[in-house]
């Protein structure tokens, strides 16, 4: 019975009270047997290997358990929601899937040797949420709207890399002689243990890397930058130009807060537009480059947001479903 609603809930066809079940005993400090038995059957079958009879899932499902704690204290202290922006017991559940995968199959690979090939993992965040996760070596990724990041089941292991898609910023836990190491095409940025944020959206613009704490390298094109606390690196071409910074301008993002400081409306839209999930458009084109000085909080609404800016500089607006005009 266990083993079937197990399926169902990774399936993503368990009704509410069938998914409050498989999360409370997900969550429970002593597991059952039969919970026990269906992680291990279901992990067995999706990788098509003989159940060994004698693998220890315990010491697996006290790594899941864990996760699961940090992620309900996470929910504890998220009140507010911002069209469902942060951490809903839906995204909870979804995370405790990938956190189940992925712990098992690092386990396993680290401890048996089973695999012959790597296996990857993506964790995405779509566009108008933003999330947060927490790799296998403690370091903490949080993702802006469209962005995902990929790791192997080698990392922690063989290596610390990561492949991001988007946005984000990065908490490295330190690991003394082995580098933590974000590709974003073919930019790369290495780091033992610091905070810093990689913007790297495909959407024409410079990448842009910016330090909070500690020191990285980051790599391009045979050339090589190592920054200091304060500092930004920015991409274009071929080319990398350093230069120093207000971080929390480009970093305030991953804490529920934008900052702004005579920042080009255009590019201010362009920021709401992904958090919020909205398209916005301009009566005349002189509007996107109107400067704005300021900051939005994430947990108000984008109404909030927009009655901010038009009681700061005027600027008028009519929404049309998921579309903002903006207007003199």
């Amino acid at each position: 019975m266990m083993n079937e609603l197990f399926t169902k809930y990774i399936q993503g066809r368990c009704n509410p009270a069938e998914k409050a079940e498989i999360l409370d005993k997900l969550g429970s400090s002593a597991p059952s047997g039969d919970l026990l038995y269906s992680l291990k059957k279901h992990w067995h079958e999706t990788h098509g290997i003989e159940v060994d009879e004698t693998v220890d899932f315990d010491s697996v499902l006290n790594k899941i358990h864990h996760s699961v704690n940090l992620l309900e204290e996470e929910e504890k202290k998220s009140h507010y929601t911002l069209l469902h922006r942060f951490y809903s017991w839906s995204r909870i559940a979804a995370a405790v899937v990938v956190i189940l995968m992925a712990s098992v199959g690092v386990w396993y690979s680290g401890h048996t040797g089973m695999f012959q090939k790597e296996v990857f993992y993506t964790v995405s965040s779509v566009r108008g949420q933003s999330s947060n996760v927490e790799l296998p070596d403690g370091s903490q990724v949080w993702l802006n709207g469209e962005s995902s990041i990929v790791y192997s089941s080698r990392y922690g292991f063989r290596n610390r890399n990561i492949d991001l898609d988007g946005e984000g910023f990065f908490e490295v836990a330190k690991k003394s002689g082995s580098p933590f190491v974000v590709k974003a095409g073919k930019v790369e940025v290495t780091a033992l243990g610091t905070r810093f944020n990689v913007d790297a959206y495909s959407d024409n613009k410079p990448l842009k890397v910016t330090l909070e704490e500690g020191r990285v390298k980051v790599s391009h094109c045979d050339e090589d930058i190592e920054m200091e606390p304060g500092m930004q690196v920015i991409i274009a071409g071929d080319g990398m130009k350093l230069k120093k910074v207000d971080t929390q301008l480009f970093t305030s993002w991953h804490s529920g807060k934008l900052i702004f400081k005579d920042e080009l409306l255009h590019s201010i839209t362009h920021q709401l537009g992904k958090i919020y999930d909205v398209e916005f458009s301009f009566e005349t084109d002189d509007l996107k480059n109107f400067r704005y000085r300021g900051s939005v909080s994430l947990d108000n609404s984008i109404l909030k947001a927009l009655e901010m800016l038009r009681f700061s500089t005027g600027i008028k607006y009519e929404i049309k479903g998921n579309e903002i005009l903006l207007k003199k």
